[in-house]
């Protein structure tokens, strides 16, 4: 027994001897929330974890809007930037038109897509928190660069597009599109038939607005944005998508936020 003990000697000696091999660190995910929240910053998450576990850490205000509230990421940006680029070239080619409304608001519809970033907001996303809690398929597993935008409760409705000026109205509760129109009269370059409602959560609905195809009142929420198309007979020549993938580009805008930058 002891020979026994004198041989393991030198193998424990040697064993002692090796260090511990550090184990690698989990792999992590930082998610960013701002604006209208008691808590933000940057949260490092296990890799995997769902977008609520970072939301219930920065506890939004609850005032804070979650109706307008965005998640941004850096995946849907690319995307977003063909979109700009394409919206670019075609009010590029219709500044040009023969047509003089259609060339003077084209141009200034260039200069105001120009100025807007590419936000990478991922359109009809819900962050209202107890729903991300409640139902899982709702609240998607976060992403490197993962960026949430809670802003502040907004008051207007915005009327763009094809009108002598853009508006800021009063957002009343249950409110027609049509009765905004009227108080922010088009200009000779708009469509006659549609317009386009873009909600504070990023949908965009084409409503119809001539006699042959109005449909039930549509109202839109606090935050939303209508966007009076150029005419159809315009641009149907250059992109028969156009004008909805205009009011696509705005939809991807945040709505201000406390703290949070553009």
């Amino acid at each position: 027994m002891a020979l026994l003990r004198l041989a393991l000697l030198p193998l424990l000696s040697l064993s002692a001897a090796i260090p511990a091999v550090a184990q690698p660190a989990p792999p992590t995910v930082d998610v960013v929330v701002e604006g209208a929240v008691a808590a933000p910053g940057r949260y490092t998450l296990p890799l995997g974890s769902r977008l609520s576990e970072a939301v219930a850490a920065a506890q939004p205000h609850i005032d804070a809007y979650t109706l307008g509230a965005a998640l941004l990421r850096k995946q849907d940006q690319e995307e977003q930037v063909r979109l700009k680029a394409g919206l670019l070239h075609d009010l590029k080619q219709l500044s040009n038109s023969a047509d003089a409304d259609i060339a003077g608001n084209a141009a200034v519809l260039h200069a105001w897509i120009e100025s807007l970033p590419v936000t990478g907001r991922v359109l009809r996303q819900t962050l209202e928190p107890r729903l991300l809690e409640i139902q899982p398929k709702l609240d998607p597993v976060v992403k490197p660069g993962d960026r949430v935008v809670y802003p502040a409760r907004a008051t207007e409705i915005r009327v763009i597009g094809a009108v002598a000026r853009p508006c800021e109205l009063p957002q009343l509760a249950e409110q027609a599109v049509q009765t905004y129109l009227r108080a922010c009269p088009a200009t000779a370059a708009a469509d006659r038939d549609y317009v386009y409602a873009i909600q504070p959560d990023g949908n965009v609905q084409q409503i119809g607005i001539a006699a042959w195809n109005r449909g039930s009142p549509q109202a839109l929420a606090p935050g939303g944005v209508l966007y009076i198309p150029l005419s159809e007979r315009a641009t149907r020549t250059i992109d028969p998508e156009f004008n909805r993938q205009l009011a696509e580009f705005v939809a991807t805008q945040l709505l201000l936020a406390p703290g949070a930058t553009p």
